[in-house]
């Protein structure tokens, strides 16, 4: 069975000046924010699905993944990111305690093996993506990974 590499990134979006001309602002909508950070994420050369709405992001790239490859984009989507989905970063405390916060609830919905975070992301073993209780912890947590309304 082919194992995956899953990327699960909760950091806050830190805005930043861009060099690149004027787009439109990132939309609250975290479902059209999802949405647009992956089609940015395939217009650097990932090959991202849509988003499932109301479902949070996660990213899940195979053992062969070029990990330059994935953080180049990541960091040319980064204005569309998710709110918590940049990957490090500065210290933040807020973001910190979302992301135990996730960890937790993952552990508390039946993912024994899930992570705490380190780092600013969350990197899931192969065993704890393909978990039977994993899909239904995602969306009991999904509003978790949510900007604040």
């Amino acid at each position: 069975m082919k194992k995956l590499i899953s990327l699960v990134a909760l950091a806050l979006v830190l805005g930043g000046c861009a060099s690149a001309p004027p787009e439109p602002a990132p939309s609250p909508d975290p479902d059209a924010r999802n949405l647009k950070f992956a089609e940015c994420l395939r217009e650097q050369g990932l090959d991202i699905p849509d988003p499932e709405p109301g479902k949070g992001m996660t990213l899940k790239f195979g053992p062969g993944s070029d990990q330059q490859k994935v953080q180049a984009a990541m960091e040319a989507c980064r204005e569309w990111a998710p709110v918590g989905m940049t990957g490090g970063g500065a210290a933040d405390p807020v973001r910190d305690e979302t992301m135990r916060k996730y960890a937790q609830c993952m552990r508390d919905n039946g993912v024994a093996s899930f992570p705490d975070p380190e780092g600013g992301m969350v990197r899931l073993d192969p065993g704890s993506a393909e978990d039977p209780d994993f899909k239904t912890a995602e969306k009991a947590c999904a509003s978790l990974m949510r900007a604040p309304e």
